[in-house]
């Protein structure tokens, strides 16, 4: 008798998701689209320190350098300009080893704090020295930078923090419950289905039935996807496997035999679908591959490691899982462009941004290793013609503490945001706050932001670049209906 242990077991080996079908069996909306749009998700699990991703570079006494780096203390970025190594080719990055290498010969930590890169159309925050690809981007105004943005259900002061007036998110701080109001779309309630899942309800038709579906994931199983009638495609980023663990003339013929008993029949049905769909996403993984000329911005192959001499820093170990994640949703959005999809979202996970301590090394690994990925995924987008119809950006867990706790800063709710692309209009785009510890931004006195714009309005205007109307992101967020605008006015 199969038990649900063996039915894990079995997706387990295969490395393809049995319950990663994402077509609907219900049609509640018909919904058509000319273009083909891919919005790119990367969780920086663990609740990012964007203040050290983006650092204050302007001369304001509350939202400046100055201010910043007498709170930062240790761990502040110097506000040394790196820009005169950032050499182009062809309007391409390139690096090189040696002293052309913005933080050559650096440990982690030393590049981690030695600069920063201004950007002439951004005033007021800068990017760290590690993210040379990342700056890249933004001088060419393919980056959005959207300033201190969190969970709220409405908007909050500190007054009203203070005087216990105010409607705060559920169990603010907390990772777990503050990532999943972040996928619910609404600050104000737990028991949700993801803001994705419920689009790929509404819009189960919009790929044809596609296997494929709407959502796919990169790392594994996450609220965000999940709807009410729709589930997402569970993707191993090397690829699915083609059976190399088992013999499927047995399964078939397993599978074909009449079950009476009721979990063995839902088994049955759900591994028919699951062949089915491994069998096409297989025969596509294989024979529809996307072809790229560029190089990395070191001049090796797209999406591959340099090594620690080229690369210039010791550490490289977060590149090689995001870079693999990155590849697999390049080759996926080509192959559903080519098929005739026309939305898709694509879910990548980053881990380990909880830098209650040896942040100055780890979380300069996490973002040397987010920018070299991104630099080599837009131009992957750029060689296949896509860089105008995907969109990534980033979400996390919630911003960190602007006072640090010796090497290391801790939970806490307003962060600064991206989004790339070619659809991107670049530069910054909301308030830049004051980071005064106990001043107007802080709910109390440990530099935790109370955030000037919502998590809603941030995910409404890339949603709706993706194709839904007003009563749509009314329905998908909400919230917001409690502020003034709906739309943060990044996407073209």
């Amino acid at each position: 008798m199969t038990t649900r242990r063996d039915f894990l077991k079995f997706s387990a080996l295969t490395g393809f998701s049995t319950l990663g079908l994402s077509t609907s069996l219900f049609a509640e909306k018909s919904i058509t689209f000319s273009d083909y749009k891919a919005l790119v998700v990367i969780l920086q699990h663990g609740g990012n320190d964007s203040i050290n991703m983006f650092i204050p570079n302007g001369a304001n006494d509350k939202t400046g350098y100055d201010n910043y780096a007498a709170i930062r203390t240790s761990l502040k970025v110097d506000n040394n300009d790196l820009s005169a190594k950032l050499t182009q080719t062809a309007g391409k990055l390139v690096l090189s080893s040696g002293n052309a290498n913005p933080y050559y010969n650096d440990t982690l930590e030393k590049a981690y704090t030695k600069g920063l890169y201004p950007h002439a159309h951004i005033k007021g925050l800068a990017t760290n020295g590690v993210m040379p690809e990342f700056a890249h981007l933004v001088n060419q105004k393919k980056v959005a930078m959207i300033a201190n943005v969190g969970n709220l259900v409405q908007p909050t002061t500190r007054a009203e923090i203070l005087a216990k007036t105010a409607t705060l998110p559920l169990a603010l701080y907390s990772h777990n419950s503050q990532r999943k109001l972040v996928f619910n779309g609404l600050a104000s309630e737990l028991n949700r289905r993801g803001w994705a899942g419920q689009i790929a309800d509404q819009w189960n038709n919009v790929n044809n039935n596609s296997i494929y579906g709407i959502n796919i994931s990169l790392k594994g199983v996450s609220h965000l996807l999940y709807g009410a009638k729709t589930e997402p495609l569970i993707f191993n980023p090397k690829g699915p496997s083609e059976y190399k663990y088992i013999k499927r003339s047995l399964y078939d013929n397993w599978l074909a035999a009449n079950r009476p008993e009721k979990f063995q029949a839902l088994y049955q049905r759900l591994r028919k679908r699951s062949f089915l769909t491994q069998d096409v996403v297989v025969e596509d993984w294989n024979k529809n591959s996307p072809s790229f000329t560029s190089t990395n911005a070191y001049g090796g192959e797209l999406f591959s490691s340099p090594d620690s001499a080229t690369f210039g820093i010791a550490n490289n170990d977060s590149v090689k899982d995001l870079s693999d994640q990155l590849k697999a949703v390049a080759k996926l959005a080509y192959i559903g462009k080519n098929k005739g999809l026309k939305r898709q979202i694509f879910y990548v996970v980053h881990g380990g941004y909880d830098t209650h301590s040896n942040q100055a090394q780890q979380h300069a690994s996490l973002l040397r290793g987010l920018s070299l990925s991104l630099g080599d995924f837009q131009r992957a987008l750029s060689d296949m013609g896509m860089e105008d119809k995907v969109t990534t950006f980033n979400l996390s867990d919630f911003g960190r503490s602007i006072g640090n706790n010796g090497d290391g800063t801790d939970h806490a709710w307003g962060g600064h945001y991206f989004a790339i692309g070619a659809a991107v209009k670049g530069g910054l785009y909301g308030r830049l706050p004051d980071l005064t510890l106990g001043g107007a931004d802080d709910a109390k006195s440990k530099g935790r932001l109370i955030p000037t714009l919502s998590m809603s309005q941030y995910l409404a205007t890339l949603v709706k670049w993706f194709g839904a109307d007003d009563a749509m992101l009314n329905q998908l967020f909400p919230e917001l209906k409690n502020f003034t605008s709906t739309d943060l006015g990044f996407m073209g």
